[in-house]
């Protein structure tokens, strides 16, 4: 870069366009004139030195280069070499600098300035060291000017026709710029097929040059990288891989801001009495920004949800000081809780709930959505997925990896041997004991010692009723009050409350309600205008009691498919047939279908205690005939066939993983089979 000044005779680029600075008309006014416009203005020169301050003013030097949208720079990009080779050419312009440019003059000054440098191997001539010292001058002594410009050497005109060139860019963008990614050699070779077809309609002296290689490969370079990306792989690929941070998220407390999101965990998990295979578990994570601690998690079967967004918040929010009675073997607190004041969250419909608004406004919790596909908005909760994933599920028995391709022939389903209760011992374990433990990379400290430092326990915000916190995070409904109660799903719910509601406000009306998706036995009615609650039951509470709305739905399908009956006591028997139904089919259905029966269950049958998972095996044991095995039904031959029978050891310390047995083989027991009746077929037909 040269060095200018504001003389008479200055070129200068003023708004983008540019101006010869003519004269000075007084001390303190120039005149300029437009060169394209030949436009004369006056500027004053504190007003032309404000505007170089501010970037508007620069001075037109020889060796800027002018590029798209009329901008200007300097180049500096240029090697060692070419700044050592323009020093040497510096020092020979500065030896005659100030000598009149006359080459019999100046021979002798260059002779003697190479006999000092002994660069290059001969003296430069005369007319050489002109020319370098006219081009210097010109550019307000820039040592760049003398750089040598072989970037500008070549033909600049191209050898090939229009036609082809025109054939070449077709076959870029029907073979290459495609989502079905084809290759360069694609390319060229509709491009030579196409200059074949043409030259076939043409006189052999006007025949068209083929193509080559090295002009698709510079055809394809006219084409920005980011269009480049997007034609081949999609205008989301292209987005996240040519984007650019204007600032970094920054939070300066804890609880400002927090993050959640889903996953599937890479594990499978084992019913806790049969021990076979349930499937790949979901996972809520919901993590403090400031701090990077995780401020609850929630594990089922149930895909995401309303529901598990609920109750991973719930987790977030209460304390937890339940942890250590669940789990004994967990030595650190769990001390980050508490209401956040903005929850970042993606576009999943589960997010996009008017519960969750509800629910969140009730809690003064502003939502923040990210914008479609854009999972570097919210990275903090991305990554501790993935560190997640690895810590808890990598590496265990029954890991289904992130990639299929890492099984090889690693079988997940033979080896899979932790159950749902333990893997949520391991979650908690790894995320109190490890990972709010270990010091973070960009904290400098763990999130743990972040989390005591940065927030005292007045500062935490909590809901002021706990007890109607589950009402709040409760589903949203909006239903009528009448004689009969309140209709949901097809159950009634009715209170003397409700009955003093209706003698207060109508006879009918429209109420607020809650709903836990865990449990249809009751539902909170809000009342209007007011900030009260009332917990009202199902009349048939035989029925609801415990049964999530997932279950609900499963009984009310069976039932009108099957039992050709739509009430409430056809909706109890499907339950009950239903149940038979999953205990009878459990040990012969495959993974995907024992997940769905996992989720019928529920968590609550899934967390049973080992010692009764133990109990429950050798209640079986005792029951069959002591010459033949536990065994599961062959889908394919129809027979039985011999199984690693696994269980428990409930007195040894420790012995969380089951164990399998000693493989014995047996001859299979034929029956004869009484003749099947109508009832017996349509059970089949229901089992199957």
């Amino acid at each position: 870069m040269g060095t200018s000044s504001l003389k008479t005779g200055a070129i200068i680029e003023l708004d983008g366009r540019t101006h010869t600075l003519l004269a000075k008309i007084d001390k303190e006014t120039w005149q300029l004139s437009d060169l394209r416009t030949r436009r004369i203005k006056e500027l004053t020169d504190a007003e032309l030195r404000k505007a170089y301050s501010s970037g508007l003013l620069r001075f037109e030097t020889t060796t800027q280069i002018p590029l798209a949208n009329d901008q200007r720079k300097t180049r500096l990009d240029f090697s060692e070499e070419q700044w050592e080779k323009a020093k040497i050419r510096r020092a020979y312009v500065m030896a005659v600098l100030d000598m009149p440019s006359d080459s019999r003059k100046i021979k002798p000054i260059v002779t003697e300035a190479w006999q000092k440098l002994r660069q290059p191997k001969r003296p430069p001539g005369a007319s050489s060291v002109l020319r370098w010292k006219k081009a210097f001058q010109t550019a307000g002594r820039d040592i760049t000017s003398l750089i040598d410009r072989n970037d500008k050497k070549g033909n600049t005109v191209s050898r090939y026709p229009k036609e082809v060139r025109e054939i070449v860019r077709d076959a870029v963008e029907t073979k290459y710029l495609t989502r079905e990614r084809g290759t360069l050699q694609d390319a060229l070779d509709k491009a030579l097929y196409e200059v074949n077809k043409e030259n076939e309609l043409r006189p052999k002296p006007i025949w068209l040059p083929r193509p080559t290689r090295r002009l698709v490969e510079r055809v394809i370079a006219e084409t920005s990288a980011f269009e480049r990306c997007e034609a081949r792989f999609g205008r989301q690929v292209a987005t996240k891989r040519f984007r650019w941070v204007k600032s970094h998220l920054v939070s300066t407390a804890p609880l400002e801001k927090a993050e959640i999101d889903h996953t599937q965990l890479d594990i499978l998990v084992i019913d806790e009495a049969t021990s076979l295979p349930l499937g790949r578990p979901w996972l809520t994570v919901c993590i403090d920004r400031f701090t990077r601690c995780v401020l609850g998690v929630h594990v089922s079967f149930e895909p995401p949800s309303y529901l598990t967004v609920s109750k991973c918040l719930k987790q977030a929010i209460t304390p937890k000081e339940w942890l250590k009675e669940q789990f004994p073997g967990i030595q650190s607190p769990w001390a980050a809780h508490g209401v956040m004041s903005v929850l970042v969250v993606d576009n999943g419909m589960e997010f996009h709930s008017k519960s969750l608004e509800n629910a969140c406004y009730t809690l003064g919790i502003e939502l923040e959505y990210c914008p479609r596909r854009t999972p570097w908005f919210k990275p903090y909760v991305e990554r501790l997925i993935g560190t997640l994933n690895r810590g808890v599920a990598h590496g265990k028995p029954g890991t289904s990896f992130s990639n299929i391709l890492e099984r090889n022939d690693y079988d997940p389903t033979k080896t899979a041997v932790i159950r749902y209760s333990t893997l949520r011992e391991i979650l908690y374990t790894w995320i109190v004991d490890v990972y709010h433990q270990r010091p973070h990379r960009t904290l400098g400290a763990s999130p743990a010692s972040m989390w005591e430092s940065s927030i005292s326990p007045d500062e935490i915000r909590l809901a002021d009723d706990p007890v109607r916190l589950d009402a709040i995070l409760g589903a949203s409904e909006v239903r009528t009050l009448t004689h009969k109660g309140i209709e949901l799903y097809g159950l009634f719910y009715n209170s003397p409350q409700l009955a003093e509601l209706r003698r207060k406000f109508s006879e009918n009306f429209d109420v607020d309600i809650r709903v836990d998706p865990t449990d249809l036995g009751k539902i909170v009615v809000v009342q209007p205008g007011k900030n009260e609650m009332y917990s009202v039951p199902a009349i048939r509470a035989d029925y609801a009691k415990g049964l999530s709305l997932w279950q609900h739905k499963v009984c009310k399908r069976y039932a009108a498919q099957q039992l050709e009956q739509v009430s409430t006591d056809s909706w109890l028997a499907a339950k009950e047939r239903i149940s038979e139904l999953v205990n009878a089919d459990f040990a012969r259905k495959r993974v995907k279908t024992r997940a769905k029966m996992a989720r019928f269950k529920g968590d609550a049958a899934l967390l049973e205690t080992v010692e009764t998972a133990s109990g429950a095996t050798k209640e079986r044991e005792a029951s069959q005939p002591t010459d033949r095995p536990n065994t599961t039904l062959n889908d394919t031959a129809g027979l039985p066939r011999p199984a690693e029978v696994m269980t428990t050891d409930a007195d040894t310390p420790g012995a969380d993983a089951a164990r399998p047995l000693a493989r014995k083989h047996f001859t299979p027991e034929y029956r004869e089979r009484a003749p099947s009746t109508d009832d017996d077929n349509n059970n089949n037909e229901q089992k199957e």
